[in-house]
């Protein structure tokens, strides 16, 4: 039986490769992450017709949700910030999955930093770079 084009991709992608982590500080702890550009390229080698889509539109753009958040900071409690979240889906080999893009919302590129999320989480479910997602 021929294997699935995403069981390779889990096995070619799931730890990325040391050269293109980079970290992150987030709630005073520096966490290791890929960025969208890398995440990209993976999605063209794995399958170069993939697609994404907001799951909602709303006057011609994409859906933003703006909700209150608690963003945690080290040694401090967390403070209360509008946090904005866009949901969509990613196809990959046919494969459609669902997930979701978030940031504070009073980021200046809003709308690029929400497809960036969106984008790394999305391909996490697809088993790309799943090993920075994972505490085993």
């Amino acid at each position: 039986m021929e294997q699935h084009p995403l069981s390779k991709a889990l096995v070619d992608y799931a730890v990325p490769d040391k050269k293109i982590i980079g970290k992150l500080e987030k709630g005073g702890a520096q966490l290791d992450f890929v960025g969208h550009a890398d995440i990209t390229r993976i999605l063209i080698e794995i399958d170069p017709m993939w697609t994404w889509e907001p799951c909602d539109w709303v006057d011609g753009r994409p859906a933003i949700h703006v909700h209150k958040g608690h963003v945690p900071r080290r040694n401090q409690e967390p403070i209360e910030v509008n946090m904005a979240t866009m949901w969509g889906k990613l196809t990959v080999h046919g494969v459609t999955r669902v997930a979701v893009g978030s940031c504070e919302a009073h980021k200046p590129d809003l709308d690029k930093e929400l497809v960036s999320d969106f984008l790394r989480n999305a391909a996490m479910r697809f088993g790309i770079c799943l090993a920075l997602w994972s505490i085993s």
